[in-house]
């Protein structure tokens, strides 16, 4: 909608006009006016201390997996970007950090993004364990509404991993307060469709409460309607 109403002032401004018209005609432009947009919201929550960590420690956990075709930075990587296909939708998403990020030369584009950060260090280091909140399907503990003065922790995994609840034990090893999604509650899947959401998903799912007042139903359909039963 900005983009539309900036093309009308435009065109009918000035002599100088025509020029602002071929500008917002070019994709390029367009895509190129969105993404700087796109980095404003998030330096601005970054700036405000409003985070969510991905956690990167379980790069061990698919080294093994002959089916995990790509590198594991490789796959986290598509599905940060994902997170931000709809970040249009949202005012004043949360600023990614990604924790305990090990460096490899596979992982260029995640090292240089402005739309997250990168760091060795683990988010114990970085936040008090009362500000923390880890995200686990396993998690006995069922959330029921966004809470605006936690940082939530999502575990960058992708698909089944060697162990069983490792994020939930490693949640419960570190002190920190865990919960599930109410997915059960408000959703019945498919007998086909798994319940263990994405990362882009769970973002999503998090900004939606955040911008609509902890509306579940609204956020839950960032979940495709193919794993649910009609």
């Amino acid at each position: 909608m900005i983009f539309r109403h900036c093309y009308r002032i435009w065109w009918w401004s000035s002599s100088s006009s025509l020029h602002y018209f071929h500008f917002l005609r070019c994709p390029q432009h367009l895509f190129n006016l969105q993404r700087q947009l796109r980095q404003t919201k998030l330096l601005v929550a970054a700036r405000l201390n409003d985070y969510v960590i991905i956690d990167c420690s379980f790069a061990n956990e698919y080294n093994n997996d002959i089916s995990f075709e790509n590198n594991y930075y490789e796959r986290l990587q598509l599905k940060i970007h994902s997170c931000f296909t709809l970040l249009h939708r949202y005012h004043s998403p949360s600023f990614l950090i990604l924790c305990n990020f090990s460096s490899n030369d596979n992982d260029k584009w995640l090292q240089n993004s402005p739309y997250c950060q990168t760091t060795s260090l683990s988010y114990l280091d970085l936040f008090s364990r009362e500000q923390l909140v880890y995200l686990s399907p396993d998690s006995p503990n069922i959330m029921s509404e966004y809470e605006h003065n936690v940082i939530y922790i999502l575990g960058g995994i992708f698909q089944k991993t060697k162990h069983e609840q490792i994020t939930l034990e490693k949640a419960k090893h570190e002190q920190i307060r865990h919960q599930s999604l109410p997915l059960q509650k408000y959703l019945r899947f498919s007998a086909s469709a798994s319940t263990i959401l994405s990362l882009n998903q769970v973002y999503n799912i998090l900004m939606t409460l955040k911008h609509n007042n902890n509306n579940w139903f609204e956020a839950l359909k960032c979940i495709p309607e193919r794993c649910l039963l009609r």
